[in-house]
């Protein structure tokens, strides 16, 4: 059967995004949006095309959670499964969220036929304060650290403001790094990271974050040397 696909030569799909809206973050975790983020990942298809993949990602998920069941399962996709005019409606709410947009059609000859062909608007979408969410910053939460280490260490409490100022380090860290791989060097962080899942994407921008505060480790020597034993 003879399928042409015909993408329209003004989309551009940008490397990277940063999400930084509520709203975005919402649909991002909605069960019925991932999926087709997930899919499209992969690259342009049709509605019939993501309805496939929306299968297979419950098919994964249950997997992943240990079912085993043939007909738990069943009964769990055949709930959880989306209809093709379901979809329609899902995309195009992405679309209206900015995360996909309609690039072009697929024409069957044989056939006649034509569908629509979706593309995400972006290669990725990273959260722009994942990792500010992973580190304390708050009074409570470095006074408790910075007796953990002094008990960890088995030394004297450090300072306060030393782990205040390292805690910055951290986060400057980190825009550091998302600066240079989401803006200046995007499309080669995009290749080097494609067959990546997001997190493990996440877990790669963190340990490079901490490589960063190693490097950079003069800046934070005071705090360092209150915690060697004397």
């Amino acid at each position: 059967m003879k399928i042409q696909d015909i993408i329209d030569p003004s989309f551009i799909q940008k490397p990277v995004v940063l999400i930084k809206e509520e709203e975005k973050l919402l649909i991002m975790s909605n069960s019925n949006y991932y999926p087709i983020l997930m899919s499209l990942r992969e690259g342009y298809k049709t509605v019939k095309e993501i309805e496939e993949d929306f299968t297979k990602y419950i098919l994964k998920d249950l997997k992943k959670q240990g079912i085993t069941d043939e007909k738990k399962i069943k009964e769990i996709v055949d709930k959880k499964k989306r209809s093709d005019k379901s979809l329609y409606r899902y995309v195009q709410h992405l679309i209206d969220a900015d995360f996909v947009a309609l690039v072009g059609k697929r024409v069957t000859m044989e056939k006649s036929m034509t569908e629509k062909l979706f593309a995400r608007t972006a290669k990725f979408f990273f959260v722009d304060s994942y990792y500010n969410k992973t580190i304390c910053d708050n009074q409570n939460c470095i006074e408790s650290l910075s007796q953990l280490l002094g008990l960890v260490f088995e030394t004297s409490k450090p300072d306060n403001a030393e782990i205040e100022k390292f805690v910055s380090l951290m986060k400057q860290s980190s825009k550091t790094i998302t600066s240079i791989l989401f803006k200046e060097k995007s499309e080669e962080f995009v290749q080097m990271v494609e067959n990546l899942s997001l997190d493990e994407i996440g877990a790669v921008l963190q340990t490079l974050s901490m490589i960063d505060l190693v490097v950079n480790a003069e800046k934070t020597l005071k705090l360092i040397e209150s915690l060697k034993k004397n």
